[in-house]
């Protein structure tokens, strides 16, 4: 089991590992226990091999809540009159690290690679210079992994995991579509904003007045009724986009925003022939890719699964 200290800073420490504590409870298979003020602990133990499970409790006690520990955000946890323990985002993602790297990366690897062969091949039918996959040797140290490959390998495993059919084909238009222009071996995405209202928060907007764009241009998204709208500032372009869900019947509208350097914007109109709509759901691809990614090279056993592949030149 590997062990933590929680500091009174909301940061922790990595303790010597140990077969098993005192006070917390054995059926729940415990990996990770992190020890908290107050004599409470924080135990993650795993689900299926492949899922985290995070319980809070007293050392000793019978009574233990499951609580959900989110990527780069702190964590709050009340004890009434004792008052609350912070978890900062950074404690939170070393724990959720120490944890993954324990367990086995969820999805199907060779649904997965089905698919994205299927994908690869209809832009290799349309390119002449494309890649195929094909499978490593033993020696894997000595091979190069393509970080596109890897990307969109992961995105396509997480999207088909949780059945986001919409976020496949994202991806789809991203690989297809846009790849010589958003290419994770040299760029990132671009930024993205997404809300259930109108428009983001007030962070958000004063964000976009710093760059350039004045209320009365962004009264336009408010005022236009095409969809998607676009509105130029000084160096960049700003899109907004009213995307509705295809896969849940009378789902409120999500509104998306995408900020494009102009160079970028017009790589991607003029290169890539992409209409606005193709526009922002190729970046919104590429971003579901390289998040799913991030997420998924947490597991250990990624590395494995990552070893079946490889891109080669043709």
């Amino acid at each position: 089991m590997r062990l933590y200290e929680l500091m009174s800073s909301g940061e922790i420490v990595r303790l010597p590992d140990s077969d098993s504590v005192a006070g917390i409870p054995t059926e729940f298979s415990p990996l990770v226990a992190l020890f908290m003020p107050f004599n409470r602990v924080l135990i993650g133990s795993a689900f299926c091999k492949s899922y985290e499970v995070w319980r809070w409790g007293k050392m000793g006690s019978y009574e233990w809540n499951e609580v959900t520990l989110c990527r780069d955000r702190p964590k709050f946890f009340d004890l009434g009159l004792l008052g609350k323990i912070l978890l900062t985002k950074d404690s939170v993602n070393s724990l959720r690290k120490g944890l993954l790297e324990l367990l086995e990366p969820p999805g199907d690897h060779e649904m997965t690679v089905s698919i994205l062969q299927n994908i690869m091949k209809r832009r290799i039918a349309t390119d002449k210079k494309g890649e195929i996959i094909k499978p490593y040797g033993h020696n894997l140290e000595s091979s190069v992994k393509d970080i596109t490959l890897e990307m969109a390998y992961w995105g396509l495993r997480w999207a088909l995991l949780w059945n986001m059919t919409e976020s496949v084909s994202r991806i789809q238009i991203w690989l297809s579509r846009s790849l010589d222009v958003l290419n994770p071996s040299y760029t990132s995405p671009p930024p993205m904003w997404f809300s259930l209202s109108k428009f983001p928060d007030e962070s958000v907007l004063q964000q976009w007045e710093e760059e350039g764009f004045v209320a009365d241009q962004l009264k336009h998204f408010e005022l236009s009724e095409s969809n998607p709208t676009v509105i130029k500032g000084l160096d960049s372009y700003l899109l907004r986009y009213i995307y509705r869900f295809k896969e849940i019947f009378e789902a409120q509208s999500l509104y998306v925003w995408l900020s494009l350097s102009v160079p970028l914007w017009e790589d991607l109109r003029s290169r890539c022939l992409l209409s606005l709509s193709e526009v922002l759901l190729a970046c919104w691809g590429f971003k579901d890719a390289v998040d799913a990614a991030n997420e998924m090279m947490l597991y250990g056993r990624s590395a494995r699964e990552m070893g079946n592949l490889m891109v080669i030149s043709k």
